[in-house]
């Protein structure tokens, strides 16, 4: 069983595993995105 399989440990698929949720992902990169521009503004702007 190669780890491309969809279940390579017994159980779990890649999705649940394997990899962080895309709607994690997106929440991450909009609150980076707001804290740069926040920064941004304080010190330089």
């Amino acid at each position: 069983m190669s780890a491309n399989d969809l279940t390579h440990r017994v159980g779990h698929d890649v999705d649940s595993v394997d990899q962080v949720s895309s709607v994690i992902l997106l929440g991450l990169a909009v609150v980076g995105g707001i804290a740069t521009i926040v920064l941004d503004l304080l010190f330089i702007g």
